[in-house]
């Protein structure tokens, strides 16, 4: 069975005390750490201690296995298991191994299965051995790939999970590594896989080996849950009992992640419990029984109104979301149930027909209950033609409001405000300021008084004006008048 994981364009994240009311089930809930999540969007649903720096056990064995797959690429070539690799595993605290020899012929793909499904910890070394040369070049590998991946709170000392100082990841970040290491069909199969065949060999007869995820056990009613699609389990001292499992309800995925679990009787029956299969088992029904993929933004929904200049017959358009949204909410949830906020700033400032029906005019914030859901565009909901005469208008008006024009006018007022105050002062004043006064003015008035100096002799017989006037009719004093 390969695992399969649905996505949406759709994305919500909300935290603890948010939209979901899931306070009922977590009172029954006992691991020290536990996270849960919408495969497809990232909605958190549950989460406590989510990034708390704990010992990941073989969650680390994950890492290697994606890190060989990735490094192989070709994982129908096979492996000759080596005396080093096998003399470098530990042979305590439990130790799983598949039985693998020296000298064994064993694809690629088969040592990722059993180091996945069984957590084989001889498989986990063949791998590093044949990959890197040892151990310690492997570890660097797969500390390159998990912080590749988004892991910032991880950090990995050895390939197989052993407790060790230094060696630590958190509940979210193993969900961050599944998302990125369950793109790999191999990693997928591997994952979802109950149990692991390996085939036989030049060395080994077949064998099988059981998962030790019992939330795919339907024997086991306590910690069986049908919607899970894959998982795996582990336990160390420091870690506790630890779960991360993918499931499957109505065609939408959830990833689960519990640390920190314990063995103790939660059902008040006469045996233990492991709080990781059933706080897990507990979180998936609640989901079940109240969260829905609902449409919660559709474009029949009016959110505002633009004023439109210009427009023939309206002068408004209603603004509506771009396209129909979905998202995971609790099931009484409906378009009605949301409300929306306008993005400051993202209105379309001035709007002038023609306007054309899907044209983005703006954002709006999308809330359910107080939280935030998503952003949307907003549309124009209809075609609005153009006015003719109100196009004119318009026009006119841009042109008698704008700047230039403003300034234009105003120099003139200015103008024509100092040209009347001029003709005002000559008029009280009998000057006129207007009027320039030509400089050889006075001088052409006074010689206008004299005759004009031609050079001319006057006609014989005829005395000059200037003698005329010397010799002025009557008596001469000079002289006695001659007797006769």
């Amino acid at each position: 069975m390969i695992l399969t994981v649905c996505l949406t364009a759709f994305s919500c994240v909300f935290g603890a005390g948010g939209i979901f009311d899931s306070g009922e089930v977590t009172d029954e809930l006992h691991s020290d750490i536990y996270y849960m999540e919408s495969y497809e969007g990232g909605t958190v649903f549950f989460e406590k201690n989510a990034d708390k720096k704990v010992a990941p056990a073989a969650f680390v064995k994950l890492i290697a296995a994606a890190t060989a797959i990735e490094k192989w690429g070709d994982l129908d070539g096979t492996v000759t298991v080596s005396k080093e690799s096998l003399s470098q595993i530990k042979y305590d605290y439990g130790i799983r191994k598949a039985g693998f020899a020296e000298g064994e012929k064993v694809m690629r793909r088969d040592l990722i299965n059993a180091l996945v499904v069984y957590s084989a910890n001889d498989a986990a070394s063949i791998i590093a051995y044949e990959i890197a040369g040892s151990a310690s070049a492997f570890v660097s590998q797969m500390q390159t790939l998990a912080e590749k991946a988004g892991c910032t709170a991880t950090a990995i000392k050895n390939i197989h999970g052993f407790d060790e100082d230094g060696q630590y990841t958190t509940a979210r970040d193993v969900a961050k590594f599944l998302k990125y290491a369950l793109k790999y069909p191999a990693f997928s199969e591997a994952f979802s896989a109950e149990s692991v065949t390996l085939p036989a060999t030049n060395k080994n007869d077949e064998r099988t080996y059981k998962s030790g995820n019992k939330l795919f056990n339907a024997s086991i009613s306590d910690y069986y849950h049908g919607s899970v699609t894959g998982g795996k389990y582990t336990s160390t001292e420091k870690a506790g009992e630890c779960v991360a499992a993918v499931s499957n309800m109505d065609g939408y995925s959830y990833l689960t992640v519990v640390m920190g679990g314990k063995l103790m009787n939660v059902d008040s029956d006469s045996s233990d419990e492991n709080t990781c299969f059933t706080d897990t088992k507990e979180m998936l029904d609640w989901v079940y029984d109240n969260i829905r993929y609902r449409v919660i933004v559709s474009p029949d929904q009016s959110v505002c109104v633009l004023p439109v200049t210009a427009g023939k017959g309206t002068d408004k358009v209603i603004l509506v979301p771009e396209k129909e949204m979905s998202a995971l909410v609790p099931s009484k949830a409906t378009p009605a149930s949301v409300s929306f906020e306008i993005v400051e700033g993202s209105l379309a400032k001035k709007l002038v027909a023609p306007v054309q029906a899907g044209t983005v005019l703006g954002q709006a914030k999308v809330y359910y209950a107080g939280q935030e859901l998503a952003t949307v565009n907003l549309v124009a909901s209809e075609d609005i033609g153009r006015s003719a005469m109100g196009y004119i208008m318009s026009v006119l008006t841009n042109i008698f409001s704008s700047g230039i024009f403003l300034f234009i006018i105003a120099v003139a007022f200015i103008a024509s405000a100092g040209y009347l105050a001029l003709v005002l002062y000559g008029y009280f004043t009998g000057k006129n300021p207007l009027k320039k006064t030509k400089p050889n003015q006075a001088k052409k008035k006074t010689a206008a008084k004299r005759p004009a100096q031609t050079g001319k002799k006057p006609p014989a017989g005829k005395p000059s004006p200037d003698a005329a006037k010397r010799k002025a009719p009557g008596k001469d004093p000079g002289r006695e008048p001659k007797k006769q």
